[in-house]
């Protein structure tokens, strides 16, 4: 898709005092390197043929983590990414499950990275908050948006699917994407989601990897308790009550129960998703949709959803 064609199908995300998005829509400058909104006139800078549409914000969480985050990204390579086994079943999965449910597009993609199912779906849309990701080698030819998961710069009801592998944990207040993720979905459309669900504060802390001589007292207690905390007994007795509650409690359009978490930004681990800033349940993220219509089409029993795990979600809009 050119960029002419892109920018009809995007809106302008500028916030004003109360959080409301503006909404309007955005023509390209006659320098063609410059998108305005015809609403509230803000323009926005696009970069190899990538808009950068992302709302003025004071987030001290991005701040601290950009530097770090386009060191690593940058000078990317899709054609070498996309040899490796990194989300392999979720590439054979999507793949199957377009042509099953005869999806159409477009298809978004929440944290698509250097765009590992750009050529897996149809009509694909990748947004990512990184632009270094978006200019990867071999990624020039795909519809790319450097974008805030938060506002998603699409019209309302235009996505038949979304979908999303390891992001939304990275996410700052992630019940705001998922609201998004709910607005630009058409009705009938559908959603695949894998986070990494429950991420564990004690990750970010490093406990699992300290020794106990650099913990303070708490974490040492925490440390000494992780083959109970990591069981999975010790799970499901406190999950399923939590989420028998929730359900007898829930109302329409439930809100997101989710954990805040502190991001590790450091050279001594990179394992355990240490850098997430959300703990999403599985189960939250099922009953957040279920409350709106939403049919869960991978966990079609209460039963299946009270024990939902580290799982691939799929539900479809009513």
């Amino acid at each position: 898709m050119k960029q002419e064609l892109l920018v009809k199908n995007i809106q302008c995300v500028q916030t004003n005092g109360q959080g409301k998005v503006c909404g309007g829509s955005l023509t390209l400058h006659e320098d063609k390197n410059v998108l305005k909104c015809q609403r509230c006139g803000n323009q926005y800078q696009s970069i190899g043929d990538v808009p950068i549409l992302k709302p003025e914000t004071d987030d001290s969480w991005y701040e601290q983590v950009d530097a770090e985050y386009k060191k690593i990204y940058s000078d990317r390579s899709r054609s070498l990414d996309i040899e490796s086994n990194y989300l392999a079943y979720e590439r054979e999965f999507m793949g199957q499950f377009v042509r099953e449910h005869k999806i159409q597009g477009p298809c978004l993609e929440i944290g698509c990275g250097t765009g590992l199912f750009a050529e897996i779906v149809p009509n694909f849309i990748g947004l990512d908050y990184y632009l270094e990701l978006l200019l990867a080698e071999g990624f020039e030819s795909f519809n790319r948006l450097c974008a805030d998961g938060r506002y998603i710069p699409l019209a309302d009801a235009s996505v038949e699917c979304v979908y999303s592998f390891n992001a939304l944990e990275h996410i700052p207040d992630v019940e705001l994407a998922f609201s998004e993720m709910d607005r630009v979905l058409k009705p009938g459309g559908f959603l695949v989601l894998k986070p990494a669900w429950h991420c564990a504060w004690y990750n970010n802390e490093l406990i699992l990897v300290l020794p106990y001589q650099q913990l303070n007292a708490r974490q040492k207690i925490v440390k000494g308790l992780l083959p109970i905390l990591q069981s999975k007994l010790y799970k499901g007795l406190t999950r399923i009550p939590w989420r028998i509650l929730r359900r007898m409690t829930s109302s329409k359009n439930n809100s997101l129960s989710w954990e805040k978490l502190t991001p590790y930004q450091g050279e001594l681990w990179r394992g355990g998703d240490v850098d997430a800033v959300a703990s999403i349940d599985c189960h939250e993220g099922i009953l957040y949709y279920q409350s709106r219509g939403y049919q869960c089409l991978s966990h079609p029993s209460l039963f299946k959803q009270i024990l939902a795990g580290h799982d691939l979600a799929v539900l479809r809009k009513p």
